[in-house]
């Protein structure tokens, strides 16, 4: 009996050893690919393979409809400051992103998607570039390249590398804040020409989705400053606040009329009919798998204590990230409403550093642990290059807007007539193609409407607008989620 629980012992032993050494052979030979001088190149690999395809090749998706559609309106019509969906008001945030669209087709006159999608993919770029950048001081070399990769290697943002809507610009900015905060902060002392560049860097955020989500930055330093007890920023702070809330508020106060606050209401889940029991662990399990692999790490290395950390890594550094990353993400989490994981991107990148800074702890003592972050990454992102490459190019379903958008082209083409749409989200991404202007309408007002026409329609509803047509209407073309119904 001695000798058999011996051998069990010496078996149990056999494979932790083997694991333990797999797991150094991982680190050793991620050591070699991102431990060189010039490994942030590989990064930048990495970002072409997996953004630029889906940016050249796939069709629009998600509601890039809405984004291209006020920038087209604008070049268009000129209505620059209060956005429009033709003759849609749109009101119901700021959209910095479309303006920006819009400038840059300045010269064409029309959104073609890679000019949508390119300040996407450059905030891709820049968001990798800041966590390498921050993680390079005070890591290893392979550390920094890791933290970086993992920005592209989480789920959440695979579905935003060139989806053309403003979350990651704004992911990337309020980041961007918070290491201009940061580095500040580590010398002892934070200037008011600091806080000022800060109050500007919120000031674009607020403009790119309103000023709620420029709470991921005031909280987390709100946090950061009560649990460290430095009260001195309390006056910086209020100065960048009052700095980010100017332009936005200015934009709110030129675009109101009267009943607009319902509408923000709705749009910032306060309005009465959106509140809904929150749901904080069903949220909590969408946010860690959605941010996986960095979300395991970074929470290895909060579990397992600071004891591995490299003497190179700030004191407080830890805790600065910590606090920005998790205190606005704890209100989200028990929002009373509605929460769609998208809310959650500016938590991301500082997740990101936090599993770069993993990585250098965790390597040595905890092997195991470290390797399996490496290997998540590593699948993740293969899967994350086929998928850009294969489906853009292969798979119908990626490009299926595109076709319909030349379909609708082509019959609008041979038979003229103006378009319509029941719905703002009606054929919201086909009918962004083309030199097409679209009206919304109400649904009761089809029959006032001139015919012939074209008209797009919820899928729902199209079978009582064609037997309402007594014969005059039939439906042409199935979009997404809706039907293009033609009437003569």
């Amino acid at each position: 009996m001695t000798n058999e629980i011996a051998d069990f012992r010496l078996g149990e032993y056999g494979r932790a050893s083997a694991l333990q050494q797999s797991a150094q052979r991982v680190i050793r030979l991620w050591g070699a690919v991102a431990g060189r001088d010039l490994s942030f190149l590989w990064l930048i690999g990495v970002w072409l393979l997996v953004a630029v395809p889906p940016a050249l090749f796939h069709g629009y998706h998600y509601v890039e409809g809405l984004t291209v559609n006020i920038a087209q309106s604008a070049l268009d019509d000129g209505n620059w400051l209060t956005p429009h969906l033709y003759n849609f008001r749109f009101i119901e945030r700021p959209t910095l992103l479309s303006w920006l669209i819009a400038a840059i087709s300045l010269p064409s006159g029309h959104v073609v998607p890679f000019i949508a999608r390119l300040p996407i993919v450059l905030s891709l770029l820049a968001g990798v570039l800041l966590v390498w950048r921050a993680l390079r001081p005070v890591a290893s070399p392979e550390a920094a390249v890791f933290g970086a990769a993992l920005v592209l290697a989480s789920p959440i943002v695979m579905r935003y590398y060139a989806t053309s809507v403003a979350d990651l610009p704004l992911a990337v900015t309020l980041f961007g804040a918070f290491l201009v905060w940061w580095r500040s902060y580590a010398t002892g002392r934070i200037s008011v020409g600091r806080w000022i560049g800060i109050g500007g860097l919120l000031a674009v955020a607020a403009l790119l989705k309103g000023p709620q989500p420029v709470a991921y930055f005031m909280l987390g330093i709100v946090t950061f400053v009560a649990m460290t007890s430095t009260w001195w920023q309390i006056p910086g702070l209020v100065l960048a606040g009052c700095l980010a809330a100017i332009p936005a508020g200015a934009w709110y106060a030129y675009v109101f009329v009267p009943g607009d606050q319902s509408e923000w209401l709705r749009y910032t889940r306060l309005a009465s009919n959106g509140i809904a029991l929150p749901h904080p662990f069903t949220n909590a399990a969408d946010f860690f798998f959605e941010t996986l692999p960095a979300a395991f790490l970074a929470g290895a290395l909060l579990i397992t204590g600071a004891r591995s950390v490299k003497s190179s890594v700030p004191k407080n550094f830890i805790l600065a990230l910590s606090c920005y990353a998790f205190a606005c993400t704890s209100v989200i989490l028990f929002w009373p409403a509605e929460v769609n994981p998208r809310y959650i991107l500016p938590m991301v990148l500082p997740l990101c550093a936090l599993g770069g800074i993993a990585y250098d702890a965790l390597s040595e003592r905890r092997t195991v642990l470290a390797a399996s972050g490496v290997c998540i990454a590593v699948v993740f992102l293969g899967y994350a290059a086929v998928h850009s490459i294969v489906d853009g190019v292969i798979k119908p379903a990626y490009i299926r807007s595109k076709i319909a958008g030349a379909q609708i082209a082509e019959l609008v083409r041979n038979a003229p007539a103006p378009i319509y749409r029941t719905n703002m989200y009606a054929g919201l991404n086909e009918l962004s193609y083309g030199p097409l202007r679209v009206t919304t309408i109400d649904p009761k007002a089809i029959s006032t409407i001139a015919k012939p026409a074209w008209v797009a329609v919820p899928d729902k509803d199209a079978p009582a607008v064609i037997a309402e047509g007594k014969g005059r209407a039939k439906s042409v073309l199935v979009l997404d989620r809706a039907i293009l119904l033609r009437l003569e």
